[in-house]
């Protein structure tokens, strides 16, 4: 019989003392690789998203240990284990050290000074093990005159010039979205990350990898940056606008704010879009006939397509235009996303069960397909350090005293000290307040769940699994 694929990273042990998004998701991502992935947690600090920081309980319900019941840890950290763990104590700093003579990958995104206190920074670490690979996370690396500064999304976007060139013309700068660069500062981790182990396979030899989020932000508003060095000049905020292309733009739709995102990026399309239009007299017009006119005359245009959009549906219009080649997209909200049929056909969100009272739950995978293994999510998110013991027991050969040892000292622990305050959300004072646009009561059938969180996925059983391919 041939031999079963292996993912590219079995074998592979990562250590993971990061929080929020950016490296947690990161791990996640290296878990559905193949890597086993520890998630080390504080016993005083939780992790912001095991709590209400970031969105609302599963089904809007703490229940009695809320730090398990977060959707978005569950995302984020799917796939890992949980060691609580001191490393304040230098027992705590001990047993972290057992784990890296085992471990391949130390994962961080604490501010530079934080492992240099507890003596556990790269120098230090990779005489221990010198194969090491580590990877630092913080707002701006942890050189320069800023590198102490601290950060969060919103005002990275800001810093990293980002907002700048986002908003309408002669309005403010505006933020993109919710922890923008966190998710940046993912892919770009994993591609750092990869490049490391490739060369840690080859030569034995481990790698420090200071990621700043600060810097990938910079490197993506590259054009303004070399217009800059180019001519002086500057772009302007044009919204949802093309500089080049008319009309491209978002334009309201038929029914309760639906909107489409059309776009033309030729003569030929503007006179195919005119004849849908029922004005096929527009392709004709020396005012709109030729690019340069229709950027000059962009207000005219947009108010005749917003004229045409308004009438129509997002789905006819989405099979009109691109029928005939014209580029075009409903704006799609969560729940749009959560129940669309290109997503679950290319097997984008994986059912992974999770304990009781959770039940099963759809979690996004990753937006790439390997064709020769079988790439997914392991298992749910760990509970709040529900492998404590069979880490230190089995993991690291502990005896049954010297782990009741670490638990008596508060080394390890397997509920938080600090757990916060919980509470489901007042849902009704949200809609009212605008913070919360709608509240589906439907949800579960719409996720193909059943009241007990059992129901079966009718979509996602037809949808076309590619299996893994010997290779």
């Amino acid at each position: 019989m041939p031999k079963k694929p292996t993912l590219p990273l079995v074998g592979i042990r990562v250590l993971d003392l990061s929080y929020v998004f950016a490296i947690p998701y990161l791990g996640g991502l290296l878990s559905d690789l193949g890597a086993e992935v520890i998630k080390i947690e504080s016993p005083h600090r939780l992790d912001q998203t095991r709590g209400r920081a970031f969105g609302p309980y599963l089904d809007n319900d703490p229940g009695e240990d809320p730090w398990n019941r977060s959707g978005i840890f569950h995302v984020l950290n799917r796939g890992k284990q949980s060691l609580v763990l001191d490393l304040g104590q230098p027992q705590g700093r001990d047993v972290f050290l057992w784990l890296l003579r085992k471990s391949d990958i130390v994962l961080d995104n604490y501010t530079p000074r934080v492992m240099p206190k507890w003596g556990l920074d790269y120098e230090e670490l990779k005489k221990l093990k010198p194969s090491l690979i580590m990877l630092s996370n913080t707002g701006y690396g942890s050189t320069g005159p800023w590198s102490a500064f601290p950060s969060q999304g919103t005002t990275l976007e800001a810093t990293m010039g980002i907002s700048y060139y986002t908003g309408y013309r002669g309005d403010k700068p505006w933020k993109v979205g919710q922890s923008y660069p966190d998710f940046l500062a993912c892919w770009a981790g994993l591609s750092a990350l990869f490049a490391a182990l490739a060369h840690m396979r080859k030569t034995g030899r481990g790698q420090r990898i200071d990621l700043g989020m600060y810097q990938i932000g910079a490197a993506l508003v590259a054009e303004p940056i070399l217009q800059k060095q180019l001519d002086g000049g500057d772009r302007e905020r044009i919204g949802n606008e093309h500089p080049e292309h008319v009309p491209s733009n978002l334009y309201r739709a038929r029914g309760d704010d639906q909107w489409m995102a059309i776009s033309v990026e030729s003569d030929e399309q503007w006179a195919i879009l005119a004849r849908l239009m029922n004005q096929p007299q527009l392709a004709d017009d020396e005012r709109f006939c030729h690019a340069s006119g229709r950027r000059r005359y962009r207000d005219k245009i947009d108010a005749l397509v917003a004229q045409w959009a308004r009438e129509r549906d997002v789905i006819e219009m989405l099979g009109l235009l691109q029928s005939r080649g014209i580029a075009c997209g409903p704006v799609f909200n969560a729940r749009d996303l959560l129940v669309n049929e290109h997503l679950r056909h290319r097997g984008f969100y994986e059912r992974v069960e999770h304990k009781p009272p959770i039940g099963p739950r759809p979690i996004i995978g990753r937006p790439y397909r390997l064709r020769f293994r079988d790439a997914r999510i392991r298992k749910q998110a760990p509970r709040f350090g529900e492998d404590n013991r069979p880490i230190l027991r089995d993991l690291l050969g502990l005896n049954p005293e010297q782990i009741e040892n670490l638990f008596e000292a508060k080394v390890v622990c397997d509920k938080p000290t600090n757990p916060g305050q919980s509470g489901s959300m007042n849902t009704e004072a949200m809609l009212r307040l605008r913070t919360l646009a709608a509240l589906d009561s439907d949800y579960r059938s719409r996720i193909g769940l059943g009241a007990d969180n059992t129901g079966k996925d009718p979509a996602a059983d037809s949808a076309e699994i590619m299996p893994p391919t010997p290779g």
